[in-house]
């Protein structure tokens, strides 16, 4: 009874020592595939980042591909400005080779402009003379002045003309002194454009117009008055509108 159990122990130890082998063998392969992952999962990585540069290069690529467009085209666009300015240049330098003679030829017809108003003003009816005389003195005192541009000269007096030609569009009144006779009275005066020029007292009693004919001041009938005093009060805008039968001077004779 001894004996069998020896025997038994004697046939397990041959079986114990390849299958500890293979454990071992077993044991090995797992960490190498362990391993193998591992180098694996870091070369994916490797990978990853190796795209992700890529994709980066490339947008930094198209961007200067895009930024080196726009370049393109601003040079482009720049040369074409340059060679439009440079034709305006040359323009610009013709015209002020013909600048001088235009101003020759223009400087004595704004000076003969500014004479005929002038010499409109004196003739035509006495109303705001002084305003108007100071206007043209001003104007003839400026065609002298050489620093001053032919083109500032030319607007100012078409705005002189321009002013004189709203006058005759104008119905006006306003208080002031008449001489006449060799005395001096406070009136009112009524300006119906530049078709007639008439005064009233100021207590309406007595009314007058300007004879452009006779370039000198006449009395009215007394029929005029109340005329006159609705004129003035139209011009005030103190009444509305509406047709005022008046005695105005015609070329050759007045009525």
């Amino acid at each position: 009874m001894d004996r069998i159990p020896f025997k038994v122990a004697r046939l397990a130890v041959p079986l114990l020592i390849p299958v500890a082998a293979f454990a071992n063998t077993l044991e090995q392969n797992q960490q190498a595939l362990e391993q193998a992952h591992k180098q694996g999962a870091q070369v994916q990585r490797n990978i990853d980042q190796l795209d992700q540069q890529t994709r980066e290069n490339y947008d930094v690529y198209t961007a200067a591909l895009r930024q080196a467009e726009l370049v393109e085209a601003y040079n482009r666009q720049l040369a074409r400005m340059i060679e439009d300015q440079t034709r305006e240049l040359d323009g610009i330098e013709s015209q002020l080779t013909s600048l001088a003679e235009t101003e020759q030829a223009t400087l004595p017809l704004l000076v003969r402009m500014q004479q005929m108003l002038g010499e409109f003003v004196s003739r035509d009816l006495p109303f705001l003379v002084e305003e108007r005389e100071q206007r043209v003195a001003r104007l003839a005192r400026l065609m002298d002045r050489a620093d001053v541009s032919l083109a500032e000269k030319y607007r100012q007096i078409l705005e002189a003309y321009q002013i004189e030609a709203e006058y005759g569009r104008t119905l006006e009144a306003w208080t002031g002194s008449l001489q006449q006779d060799g005395n001096r009275r406070e009136v009112t005066f009524l300006r119906l454009g530049r078709v007639g020029l008439y005064y009233q007292s100021l207590d309406g009693e007595q009314s007058g117009r300007w004879n452009a004919n006779a370039r000198r001041w006449e009395s009215l009938a007394a029929d005029y008055d109340w005329p006159i005093r609705k004129g003035i009060n139209m011009a005030r805008q103190q009444s509305v509108p509406e047709l005022l039968e008046l005695p105005v001077a015609l070329t050759g004779g007045a009525s």
